[in-house]
C-alpha cells in the first residue's frame, strides 16, 4: 500500500495501542502489558471481536526499527503468527508492506485455515485503508 506521508508518520501507527485501536477493524481492546514506550520485548494483551467470535492473543514485539520495520509475534489459543510490517520511501510518501505468517496450532484451525486467511487478507485490507485515510488526512499521527 502506498500512503501520502513519510515513513515516521505512518510508523508513529503501528506499535502505539491507542492508535492501532483507530485503523484495526476488529481490534477492541489493546492494553500494554510492559512499562514504557514500545520497545523490543515490548507485550500487548489484544482482544479482536468478528462476526461474533473473541480471540485474546498476546503480542510480542520481537524487532523494532522505526521508521522501517517492525515485527510482532502472535500467540492464541489456536495459532500463531508472526507479522511483519516494512516500510520504504516511495516518493514524496512510503511503501507499506505487511506478511502475515501463521501456524495453526489445532486441527479444526487447520482444517478452516483457507476460509480463516481470506477473511484475514480481506480484513487487513480494510485496515489498511483505514490506515491511509487516518494518516493522510493528518489524524493525531
Amino acid at each position: 500500500m502506498e500512503i501520502a506521508a513519510p515513513p515516521a508518520a505512518v510508523f508513529a501507527w503501528l506499535a502505539d495501542s491507542e492508535r492501532r485501536l483507530e485503523w484495526m477493524g476488529a481490534l477492541v481492546e489493546s492494553e500494554p502489558l510492559t512499562e514504557g514506550p514500545p520497545a523490543v520485548g515490548s507485550r500487548y494483551r489484544d482482544v479482536f471481536e468478528d462476526h461474533g467470535q473473541r480471540v485474546e492473543l498476546e503480542a510480542e514485539l520481537e524487532e523494532l526499527d522505526p521508521p522501517r520495520r517492525l515485527r510482532t509475534s502472535i500467540v492464541a489459543n489456536g495459532f500463531e503468527s508472526t507479522s511483519t510490517q516494512e516500510l520504504e520511501e516511495a516518493g514524496d510518501g512510503t511503501r507499506l508492506t505487511t506478511v502475515v505468517e501463521t501456524v495453526y496450532t489445532k486441527r479444526v484451525g487447520r482444517i478452516f485455515a483457507p476460509l480463516v486467511t481470506r477473511h484475514a487478507q480481506k480484513q487487513l485490507e480494510a485496515d489498511h485503508a483505514r490506515l491511509k485515510e487516518l494518516v493522510e488526512s493528518g489524524q493525531r499521527g
